[in-house]
């Protein structure tokens, strides 16, 4: 039946544990013992029967086996998914499910350093979220005896009723559960609302274990990302490295033969570079290109990827872009940094770039390394022609 649910989804795990089973039989010993179970209110005092013994103990279990499916689950996002986003809202929502908060948080410690991922469960005013956030801060530094924090960094993920009408538009509850690892504070979980202001001491006491239990799979998640992170980026500009880049490349190509959409691939590259190097060193020219990085991301959409090939030379992948639309974002790139002043050190300098597209599908064009030499033929007629240009 209904109480049994929770066996489908890892309850075992309780129902294994040496501990429980024993605090099931004290519950027991203790009704036997006693001439009357307590009365519910406006009811007289009553004999204990059997039937009250089942009752009690059928809730513990109720409770218990609720509780073990709530861990399980999140041991199978732990096992499942590796994905931080993913990762933080699947464990925000086991959250929802025992308690209906309204702003979720989780914060991360990394000595005086915080990360803090928010997520609304219900609609909430601005000002809730920034008051939700300032509370979680002002309970980490007290669980760190009132040492002050250095570098914080909030994300904020959308609300999944965001179609809700109702917005609440006052911090009605908030609750935290600290996180330590080797007696240091490393984390904290926070639910704010009507909900989080009016929870039972049971409940209080298994959203501690959730913390415990999320922050350990939600630093696994981060550890990975990191991981992968080093495998795929740019140590310099952080941007996708070349291997990368050329795998996105490959896999749209591939898409591309499977649905037929468009995309394109822009090959970018600084004028003059080598002159910023001898000029000014190359420390400055690094930041030249970290700065160029920027700025170069920063006219492409989110659905676009940019990458270091080597050197002072970019790939930008435009998925479902034909070659009009690519054309405009490569002459918004070049008019961009043709506008901008580079910081060279102590200096400011004025660059350029040069940019070869091209489009697929194309004829001639079967494979994405074929589609990658169009493009760099293309870059080479852009600079023949005199730099400052955009070639197809």
């Amino acid at each position: 039946g209904d109480r049994f649910w929770g066996l489908e989804t890892g309850a075992d795990y309780y129902i294994t544990k040496d501990s429980e089973p024993q605090r099931i039989l004290e519950l027991v010993k203790n009704i036997l013992s006693a001439d009357t179970v307590r009365p519910w209110a406006g009811t007289a005092a009553a004999k204990t029967t059997g039937v009250d013994i089942l009752s009690r103990v059928n809730d513990l279990l109720d409770r218990k086996l609720y509780e073990a499916t709530i861990l399980s689950e999140i041991g199978r996002v732990a096992r499942s998914l590796v994905q931080f986003d993913e990762s933080f809202t699947s464990v925000m929502s086991l959250v929802a499910r025992v308690v209906d908060f309204t702003v979720g948080a989780m914060a991360f410690v990394e000595q005086d350093d915080v990360d803090v991922e928010l997520m609304l469960n219900r609609r909430a005013a601005p000002s809730v979220v920034d008051e939700a956030k300032a509370r979680l801060l002002e309970a980490v530094v007290a669980a760190r005896a009132g040492v002050p924090l250095g570098r914080v960094r909030a994300r904020l993920f959308a609300p999944p009723g965001s179609g809700l009408s109702v917005e609440e538009t006052a911090l009605d509850g908030f609750a935290s559960f600290p996180v330590e690892t080797n007696g240091r504070l490393s984390g904290m979980l926070v639910v704010t609302g009507r909900a989080a202001g009016k929870m039972t001491p049971e409940t209080r006491t298994f959203l501690g274990q959730i913390a415990n239990q999320a922050h350990i799979v939600m630093e696994n998640s981060r550890l990975f990302e990191r991981v992968r992170n080093l495998a795929i980026r740019d140590s310099l500009t952080d941007l996708f490295n070349h291997r990368h880049i050329m795998d996105l490349v490959h896999h749209e190509f591939e898409r591309v033969g499977r649905y037929q959409n468009a995309f394109s691939v822009l090959m970018i590259d600084l004028d003059h570079f080598k002159g910023i190097n001898d000029q000014h060193g190359h420390p400055a020219g690094d930041a030249v290109l970290r700065e160029m990085a920027h700025l170069l991301r920063d006219q492409l959409r989110a659905t676009d990827s940019l990458g270091r090939y080597g050197g002072e030379e970019f790939v930008a992948v435009l998925p479902h872009t034909g070659a009009e639309e690519a054309r405009q974002t490569a002459e918004r790139m070049r008019y961009q940094v043709q506008q901008r002043r580079f910081h060279a050190g102590e200096s400011e300098v004025r660059l350029s770039v040069s940019v070869g597209m091209a489009t697929c599908p194309a004829p001639g064009v079967g494979s994405s390394e074929a589609l990658v030499r169009e493009a760099d033929k293309a870059l080479y007629r852009a600079k023949e022609a005199g730099r400052n240009r955009v070639a197809s």
